[in-house]
């Protein structure tokens, strides 16, 4: 019996110390699926630009990027090509409210925008940028 009590003390103590770089783990996860989530949209709204050989739109859901945004259908009687919820603990910080890729896939803007992840419980952020050529780019830093 006292191996026993022995044996769950040490296991208290390590999950004790092992808790708080586990939250950090998780959050810069969630980090890293809604970066991916949010370029692969990116690629898919430029695709569809150049297969259509029309304007398409990835735009924020009302409220801001942190509540979702849509790869809107440029035929208006069809269904949008995307629609993703809210985000879970990660904000999106950037000054676009939407972007448009033109028919040859090229971003319709006067400056190239960029947008800054970052996750609730972590002190990591990740950045999304475009050039004006429409081409995403991804990286584990600040923007």
């Amino acid at each position: 019996m006292i191996e026993l009590m022995v044996t769950v003390a040490i296991v208290a103590i390590l999950a004790s110390i092992g808790a708080p770089s586990f939250k950090q783990l998780i959050a810069n996860q969630r980090m890293n699926s809604v970066r991916a989530e949010f370029f692969s949209s990116i690629v898919r709204a430029r695709s569809e630009a150049i297969k259509l050989n029309r304007d398409v739109t990835l735009q924020q859901a009302t409220g801001g990027w942190a509540n979702g945004w849509t790869v809107v259908n440029p035929n208006a009687a069809g269904p949008a090509f995307e629609i993703h919820g809210a985000l879970n603990g990660v904000a999106i910080t950037t000054t676009a409210s939407s972007l448009v890729f033109m028919s040859n896939g090229r971003l319709r803007a006067a400056a190239a925008p960029t947008f800054q992840l970052s996750a609730t419980g972590s002190s990591s952020v990740s950045c999304v940028s475009l050039d004006l050529g429409g081409r995403p780019n991804q990286k584990r830093t600040a923007c």
